[in-house]
């Protein structure tokens, strides 16, 4: 049984403005034409993005918070395994901080509205 108090949250400022305008115009060089596409998309977009970069990953997980980082992830897909490699922990991390920032702020309806 998994016990949840308090629910963790993105604020729409634990992701850097430049981080959020690159992922975006990456979705520029692509036809998105229905959800299906753009949630592939924004999963390439953000790998892409986080591979790249492990020290901005780590930047955007230890200013949100390493154990507010698990908890989250914990609260969006179950058990969270410490692996031996702490790029690979700090990438996973980041993905998730990055999904739930575009989840709650840039959804599908917005990038339709530009």
């Amino acid at each position: 049984m998994i016990l949840m108090i308090g629910m963790i949250e993105v604020d729409k400022n634990d992701v850097p403005e430049y981080v959020v305008d690159a992922i975006i115009d990456m979705f520029r060089c692509v036809d998105i034409k229905d959800e299906d596409v753009y949630y592939d998309e924004l999963h390439i977009n953000i790998d892409e993005r986080i591979v790249g970069s492990t020290g901005e990953a780590k930047e955007i997980v230890d200013n949100f918070g390493v154990l507010k980082a698990i908890k989250l992830y914990k609260q969006e897909y179950g058990d969270f395994e410490l692996d031996d490699d702490d790029n690979k922990v700090y990438m996973t991390l980041c993905y998730c901080i990055m999904r739930e920032w575009f989840n709650t702020y840039y959804s599908y309806e917005e990038l339709k509205k530009q």
